[in-house]
């Protein structure tokens, strides 16, 4: 398996398109079909970012690591999966919280603590 077809393995385990990867690490989605495709070698800049982002080792998508991606990844995934069922607007949030500062995160954050002290369970 070459790097692109790892990248391609792997966004579809999060179920994110070519243009939301693309998005994720600040590339042209053109230049991602292109490394995804094998056309064009992928650079080091762009290997970071997408490995980051995917969670894996830059030796894991270039195949010098045969080793999957970690558990605490496949443990994200599955979480976000699980988010996505119960809320079908989840991938819209996360997009729209794409755009705020970390002040703001945080302050998302605590609310969403705020509201699970509420939570009568």
């Amino acid at each position: 398996m070459n790097t692109g077809q790892r990248i391609i393995q792997l966004r579809s385990q999060r179920n994110w398109t070519q243009k939301e990867l693309a998005k994720r690490v600040n590339m042209n989605v053109s230049v991602m079909n292109r490394i995804e495709s094998g056309e064009r070698p992928i650079k080091g800049d762009e290997l970071t970012a997408i490995a980051d982002t995917l969670k894996v080792t830059a030796d894991y998508l270039l195949g010098r690591a045969e080793e999957a991606p970690s558990s605490a990844a496949d443990q994200e995934n599955g979480l976000i999966q699980h988010i996505q069922k119960i809320s079908p607007d989840a991938e819209a949030m996360l997009r729209d919280m794409a755009v705020l500062t970390s002040e703001e995160i945080k302050d998302v954050y605590d609310y969403m603590l705020f509201k699970k002290s509420r939570r009568k369970d």
